[in-house]
């Protein structure tokens, strides 16, 4: 039995379905041709493969003609087998695993679907469907920023009138919080971050870096602007066509609410952000919002209840982004 799926994202299951099974297809031929080079180079490894499938294929004869099977002597000599197997190819200069089946996700082992009886979406089956919905976001889709391509000197370093450093050393610093944030991941003290400021000053860019480093462990990533979260509520309140987009806004371990202040201010607009929010913090999940905004802004747009939950300093670390615009510089 298959959990039921929304069908506004059946169509991509099935083509992400289709992938599953053609890296299924190259990781046997992978396999195979592992083991030909193994049984070609190495004699003593190939005796041993050889006692080993005549061990199981022996075990499952017996079991065919009715005759008892010893669950446990079968297991033992497998295991002992599998270790002698494994030392022949670390002295032979291969990992121990070399001969293991291949897979890119061990939890469902690349099929896309987890548990019995009960089969459900994997965490990388779903991960991919959200890369899907973040692609069609307007900045693009995640992955294309890391830290490792956090460039400080890019950013000015003379004196800012009215401030204590400069915009590189304040970069620094902000650079410094985003890798703590990211790798404490998920057990952050504060599981929020609001990133405010004027246009231009690496926002969404650090907050890019930040998901990358989450997503690279394996944890549900989404990305969204406050324009298409207010469209994702609105259209899954009215007629649940949206079903599969709200269920990742609202469970993702992390979800990136971009550009906040741009969505239009109906009357609903602050109903959709409260219940987001107080949704996901209620249920521990972590959130970052970037925002050309200031709080007093921010404060005037929104009603207090939306306000409390964005800027709780309990759970929610604001960060100011300020300098020169990179773009205009680089014009």
């Amino acid at each position: 039995m298959v959990k039921e799926v929304n069908m506004d994202t059946s169509s991509t299951i099935k083509r992400l379905l289709g992938e599953y099974e053609n890296i299924r297809t190259e990781n046997q031929r992978e396999g195979q041709r592992r083991e030909r080079e193994i049984r070609q180079g190495f004699p003593e490894i190939e005796a041993l493969l050889e006692a080993r499938r005549d061990r199981l294929t022996g075990s499952i004869r017996a079991a065919l003609q009715g005759r008892a099977v010893d669950a446990e002597i079968l297991q033992t000599g497998m295991r002992e087998l599998n270790g002698r197997i494994r030392a022949e190819l670390a002295k032979a200069g291969y990992p121990e695993d070399y001969l293991q089946p291949i897979y890119r996700c061990p939890a469902c082992r690349d099929t896309g679907y987890v548990g019995e009886p009960v089969h459900e979406l994997c965490a990388c089956m779903k991960q991919r469907i959200m890369d899907e919905e973040n692609r069609g976001e307007r900045k693009g889709g995640l992955g294309e920023h890391s830290f490792e391509q956090f460039n400080l000197s890019a950013f000015p370093d003379d004196t800012i009138p009215g401030r204590r450093r400069s915009q590189r050393e304040h970069m620094r610093l902000i650079e410094r919080a985003a890798r703590r944030y990211a790798e404490d991941f998920p057990e952050n003290e504060k599981p929020n971050l609001i990133f405010f400021g004027p246009p231009g000053l690496g926002k969404t860019f650090v907050a890019d870096c930040i998901a990358q480093c989450v997503m690279e462990r394996a944890y549900l990533v989404r990305r969204v602007t406050a324009y298409r979260l207010c469209e994702i509520m609105r259209k899954n309140q009215f007629d649940g066509s949206e079903g599969r987009a709200a269920e990742g806004v609202m469970e993702s371990d992390l979800l990136m609410i971009d550009d906040l202040g741009v969505e239009p201010q109906t009357k609903n607009t602050s109903v959709y952000l409260f219940q987001v929010l107080n949704e996901r913090n209620m249920n521990g999940r972590h959130t970052i919002i970037s925002t050309n905004l200031n709080p007093e802004k921010m404060g005037a747009m929104y009603e207090e209840r939306v306000i409390s939950r964005m800027m709780d300093c309990r759970i929610t670390t604001a960060i100011e982004f300020y300098g020169r615009d990179l773009r205009l510089m680089k014009g």
